[in-house]
């Protein structure tokens, strides 16, 4: 259906305008639809506009539906997206077109074109939205003050940078009572006033603190707004500024350090330029060469300071790490964009001709573009350090001499790396290559005997087990094929989370020890009697053969079995017999009207010799038991023998208390100085002042120093029990000897924190054997460290008194304390410890009694459990 004048209106219309029918198919259209919507050169009258246009979406085409059925009009704007890609923003409206009353004929679709006015909304939305989330980024807030009402307006971020909630409003006075008061409030208030009187803007930072009493650093940035020739309001903006303020500090503070470190005159700093000139010379390198800055920079290079053989091997070994010819090598020039950063021990040589060795390291320089333009060289004067180097050499040399003479070595087994290390004494026992470096597990379980790695493999887990190690003697075959009888020592250490991270300990060859027990045993078994060695509960430990035939019992029927089985009523015989390991040991006669049992009953009457065996710190007894049913007409050579048994038993006895004082005393007076060792060396390695250090030195010299002594006191502990030369007494002063012990745990009395008070005023020296003297001080005030409280320092005070010629010691500490109705009967016995301390042997208190006494004096402790100890000395 054609209307031609109707089409030649839309035609000429000045806009996009199109006339469809019921088909929305093309009756007419303008010449701006033709243009806006690319169709020129087409026929479109009797085309489908959905054919035309595929792209249409079915929401559009319900629309143009319901616009037929219902004679709607309807208005929107919407993007068109063409088939190329390109977006259209339009404005349409759609109406409907009538071929009667009430009877529609299709649709009139006038569109305008509002993509460049749509782009400028949408620009400026996105404008806006990149300066909220700038301000958001920024920490940027604004503020405003109304000044006819005296409201203060505050944006969200100002509130967020406040630190208060949505919709807090403040006031003036409360808004500047958010800075600091001394000198930011001050400072804004007197803005904010000349502002709202004089119009003066003002751009600072201040120190602001937040509702939540957080401390932050604010750009506060205010001025006048003007309406109408007059004030209106103070509008502004507020920015957090405190990460910009810390980072300008922390690089302020960082440049301060840096140069200070270039100024310094402690360590030599020079640079060189691309040609190998100095260009920089500082304080501390014309300390340490003796030229100044004038004559080396630009004048010299470090080749004049430098011996020709060490730049040589510098050379060298760069162009080897760098992959590069050494052949007529040069850093300067071949490596022009290489990182640089080696650090080695040169030796200089100063102005004067003198040389110097020096730690030095040094570092490639680059430009921005990442390219050599020089090196800077970092030196420090290890003179010193060289010097105690050797010394400490020559200090663990004897440390090493000193476990030779003991037979001692120590180890530690670290659990995280899997590695071992094992000290040149211990290599020496094992007859194993090395010097103190790594030794592995699998090389350790080689060298235990075959008898023995079953009982190896079980300690070892029980100790993992338990977290504690406990000590065990076990053989070893060397490489020689020697078979050697070892007693280990150590101690597990833990993390916080309880979990094993090393295991450290000694390890001592006691061959000849376990040869004496053989020699013992020989003696035992050339013995004509039968001999019984019992401990306390009256258990058999220890038989020979003639026991064996006297009871006709196999050993194993014997050993670790009740003497009472073999021997009725013996017991009561041992008990009148009050054998202690003290000075008052005593041996028995003979012990008659007894009789031992047989196997098969057999009753056999027999005369016993019991005597005290004291070994390795325990007490037992001997028994020689004989058979005198045919001796009875001989008893007067019976009882000769017996006499010369017990001589031959209390000899045996001396001696093997000897060996195990020996045993213990060596322990004990090796501890404290080896233990302070460590406590100096734990010190050395996690401090960084260099005075303390140069201190710690000077401490190694004197604890290693004693152990020389301690040597020689351990000879004299075994004399402890007999007469002393007028040539072991001298006179000696309290404070020398104090001094001497400070020095000797130094390393101790800085890990606890220990003060240690004397008052000697009331008498000063004394005469006295010397090396015992020294000893007691060093066992008394090392107990008073070792048995320190948890929750205290420790104190320690020490007195002198002489009291008409009565001399006395105080020693007083506010330890842990002893319970002594508990322990008060067995305080200086030997081995007798009252705290689970890993360090407890209880040896220290046994020397000290046995020394005191053997001078004629005594010893008396008070004590309460968790107030400290007095040890009370009576030196006559």
């Amino acid at each position: 259906m054609k209307i031609p004048y109707l089409e030649i209106f839309i035609e000429q219309a000045p806009t996009a305008i199109a006339m469809f029918d019921k088909n929305m198919c093309y009756i007419a259209a303008s010449n701006c639809w033709i243009k806006d919507y690319k169709l020129q050169g087409i026929e479109i009258v009797g085309q489908c506009h959905y054919d035309l246009f595929p792209e249409i979406n079915q929401d559009s085409k319900d629309l143009h539906q319901q616009c037929l059925e219902r004679a709607i009009d309807v208005y929107d704007e919407a993007p068109f997206k063409r088939e190329d890609g390109t977006v259209q923003w339009l404005y349409w409206d759609i109406s409907p077109w009538y071929i009667s009353k009430g009877k529609v004929g299709g649709l009139f679709i006038h569109t305008i074109d509002v993509t460049h006015h749509k782009e400028s909304e949408l620009k400026k939305a996105r404008t806006e939205d990149i300066f909220t989330q700038t301000k958001e980024v920024a920490k940027m807030g604004t503020w405003e003050i109304n000044l006819a009402t005296k409201k203060v307006y505050w944006s969200k971020i100002t509130r967020e940078i406040h630190e208060v909630p949505e919709g807090y409003k403040p006031n003036l006075d409360k808004a500047i009572d958010f800075f600091e008061e001394k000198t930011s409030r001050p400072k804004l208030r007197s803005c904010v006033e000349d502002t709202i009187e004089k119009g003066i803007p003002f751009d600072f930072d201040f120190e602001l603190i937040t509702a939540k009493n957080n401390i932050r650093w604010v750009r506060v940035i205010g001025k006048i707004e003007i309406i109408d020739g007059k004030y209106s309001n103070v509008i502004g903006l507020v920015q957090d500024i405190s990460d910009v303020t810390f980072y300008k500090t922390q690089l302020s503070k960082a440049h301060a350090q840096l140069k200070a470190i270039y100024n310094s005159e402690s360590i030599s700093i020079f640079s060189t330029d691309s040609t190998g000139y100095i260009n920089h010379f500082n304080k501390g390198a014309e300390k340490l060469l003796g030229y100044s800055a004038e004559e080396m920079e630009g004048k010299k290079g470090p080749t004049c300071f430098l011996f020709p053989d060490q730049v040589s091997k510098f050379r060298e070994e760069l162009a080897i790490q760098h992959g590069k010819n050494p052949d007529n090598f040069s850093h300067y020039e071949d490596l022009p964009v290489e990182n640089v950063n080696d650090t080695r021990e040169w030796t200089y040589i100063r102005k004067d001709g003198s040389t110097v060795p020096v730690q030095c390291t040094v570092s490639s320089v680059k430009d921005d573009l990442g390219k050599n333009i020089g090196f800077i060289v970092v030196s420090t004067d290890i003179s010193e350090l060289k010097k105690y180097q050797n010394e400490l050499i020559a200090k663990n040399e004897l440390l090493n001499f000193a476990e030779q003479i003991t037979l001692m070595g120590h180890w530690r087994r670290n659990f995280i790396t899997g590695q071992g290390y094992w000290s040149k004494s211990l290599h020496e026992i094992f007859e194993s290559q090395g010097d103190g470096s790594d030794f592995s597990q699998d090389k350790f379980e080689a060298l235990v005997h075959p008898d023995d790695k079953q009982m190896i493999l079980d300690h070892m887990r029980e100790t993992i087990q338990s977290k504690t190690f406990r000590s065990f003697t076990h053989k070893i075959v060397t490489p020689s094929g020697r078979v050697k009888t070892i007693h280990v020592m150590g101690k597990v250490v833990t993390n916080e989370k309880g979990e094993i991270t090393e295991i450290i300990g000694t390890t001592q060859d006691i061959t000849e020890l376990k040869m004496a027990e053989k020699k013992l045993k020989g003696l035992l078994e050339s013995a004509p009697d039968a001999i019984i060695i019992i401990n306390e509960e009256g258990t058999i430990q220890i038989i020979n053969k003639q026991t064996e035939t006297l009871f006709q019992c196999s050993p194993d029927e014997l050993l670790k079995e009740y003497i009472e089985d073999f021997i009725p009523n013996i017991l009561p015989f041992i008990k009148a017999s009050k054998f202690s390991n003290s000075n008052n040991t005593r041996q028995v006669g003979v012990v008659e009207e007894l009789v031992g049992l047989r196997k098969n009953g057999e009753e056999v009457p027999i005369s016993i010799n019991m005597g005290p065996v004291e070994w390795e710190g325990e007490l037992f007894t001997s028994l020689a038991i004989r058979n005198i049913t045919k001796q009875k007409a001989a008893e007067y050579k019976i009882l000769k023998a017996k006499e010369n048994l017990e001589v031959l038993a209390h000899k045996l006895t001396e001696q093997n208390r000897q060996l195990a004082d020996f045993t213990h005393i060596t322990s004990h007076n090796l501890r404290s100085p080896v233990s302070n060792l460590n406590s100096l060396l734990d010190i050395y390695k996690t401090t960084d002042d260099e005075v303390l250090k140069e201190s710690l030195f000077d401490k190694f010299e004197t604890v290693i120093n004693h152990l020389t002594l301690t040597l020689n006191t351990l000879i004299e502990a075994l004399k402890t029990k007999g007469p002393h030369s007028d040539e072991d007494v001298e006179e000696i002063e309290f404070e020398d000897v104090l001094n001497t012990t400070k020095d000797l745990l130094a390393g101790e009395i800085l890990k606890s924190g220990a003060s240690i008070t004397s008052d000697f005023s009331k008498c000063s020296k004394i005469k006295y054997h010397k090396i015992y003297l020294e000893s007691i001080f060093l066992n008394l005030i090392s107990n008073s460290m070792k048995y320190r409280s948890k929750i205290r320092k420790p104190e320690i005070e020490i007195e002198s008194t002489n009291l008409n010629g009565n001399i006395m010691l105080e020693f007083r500490d506010n330890g842990l304390g002893i319970d002594l109705i508990q322990h008060g009967h067995k305080l200086f016995g030997l081995n007798k410890v009252f705290h689970r301390h890993p360090d407890a042997k209880g040896v220290g208190l046994f020397l000290t009694k046995s020394q005191i006494e053997s001078m004629g004096g005594t010893i008396n402790a008070s004590s309460k459990v968790d107030v400290g100890t007095t040890f009370t000395i009576n030196f006559n």
